[in-house]
């Protein structure tokens, strides 16, 4: 892929093409929580995991993915499950694949209360739309344009190219093309109410904690605490396997994960990926960071830029990422940029004075 869709979507180009109409995968981590992974935009996003509370007398839904499409697949998933109305939406932070479908249960559900952190709010409203739109307006479409471009020219070949080949292809140009729709199409929803701290939001039988630690990921990540259940559910301050630093605050994501860690949760749903039953990918992260900032401050302080950094700090974390990775390869092999690379940079920012709200560029590689 070219670099800047790979900047726009935030994610890995080597993923696997999938129907895009492919119903998303639920998985019930306690009775009456359920997690819903949808399948990727082709090669060019990957979709948040959204959640679904159902309480005696109301649903809430944690993330509403990254196009209407997807949100309204999740919302067809959930109306099997019952007849009781989606009374909250809460955004976990301004990435694009975690609120582009809140329209959906704004059109369904006209009464439904959108939150977020007040921080995430003022990213939505402004910043986050202006990030993302270099990539619907240029980096998307000229994508699709090389992909044509590509389909005449193997037409246009002598002999014809294989049958599979340009199916495979086509493919591909109709995953981007449905993406890119989407992206254009979205309206894009505000959360009306926010929060600070602390957040306690009641479905009948069931209560919810919606909660913020510090900035990390982004300024204002929310993330969920079902006490009586302990299921801890992250967006993505923490993501299975491999996190997103991009534009990262690293010292308060650590000692966010450190407060998540103190929860014992018994079941943790990360902002992307399968949920877990135990902490061992949490624990593992913490480590990885505290790795990053000792040694980065310490690199720093020896007039090592951070790219030399990373170079010696990286042969360091190898335990932790065979750990983290296991044996996804695609997981290993981005683990030295999406989580090493743009979170050490990160330090050396912090370091040289106070970070603000503002979405960091990418570093340049």
């Amino acid at each position: 892929m070219l670099r800047p869709a790979l900047v726009f979507a935030l994610l890995v180009a080597a993923l696997p093409l999938r129907a895009q109409h492919a119903p998303p995968v639920r998985t019930e981590v306690a009775p009456g929580v359920h997690v819903f992974q949808t399948p990727p935009y082709g090669e060019v996003g990957l979709d948040g995991n959204s959640v679904a509370i159902v309480g005696s007398e109301a649903v809430l839904v944690f993330d509403t993915n990254g196009t209407p499409a997807a949100a309204r697949a999740v919302l067809a998933e959930i109306r099997k499950l019952t007849d009781r109305p989606v009374r909250y939406v809460v955004n976990s932070h301004w990435h694009w694949d975690h609120w582009y479908g809140t329209e959906v249960y704004r059109e369904a559900f006209p009464g439904v209360v959108v939150i977020a952190h007040e921080r995430g709010r003022r990213m939505m409203e402004g910043p986050a739309i202006a990030f993302n739109n270099p990539g619907v307006e240029r980096d998307l479409p000229g994508y699709l344009a090389s992909l044509e471009q590509r389909e005449k020219e193997l037409l246009a070949q002598q002999p014809p190219p294989e049958a599979a080949r340009m199916a495979r292809l086509r493919e591909r140009i109709a995953a981007v093309r449905f993406f890119l729709e989407q992206k254009r199409s979205v309206k894009h929803v505000l959360p009306e109410l926010t929060f600070e701290k602390r957040m306690t939001l009641r479905l009948g039988d069931r209560v919810v904690e919606v909660r913020h630690e510090e900035r990390a990921v982004t300024p204002g990540d929310a993330y969920l605490w079902l006490p009586r259940e302990k299921v801890l559910v992250t967006g993505d301050l923490l993501v299975n396997p491999v996190g997103f630093a991009l534009s990262c605050y690293p010292s308060g994501w650590l000692r966010s994960l450190e407060a998540l860690d103190a929860l014992d949760a018994a079941t943790i749903v990360p902002g992307h990926g399968a949920p877990l039953r135990d902490e061992a990918l949490l624990q593992a992260t913490i480590e990885v960071f505290r790795t990053l900032l000792a040694h980065g401050k310490d690199a720093r302080a020896r007039g090592l830029d951070a790219d030399a950094a990373k170079a010696e700090i990286l042969p360091k974390l190898e335990p932790l990422r065979k750990q983290i990775a296991g044996d996804d390869k695609a997981a290993y092999e981005s683990f030295p940029t999406y989580l090493v690379d743009w979170y050490l940079h990160r330090v050396y920012d912090e370091l040289a004075g106070p970070l603000t709200d503002e979405i960091a560029p990418i570093p340049a590689q």
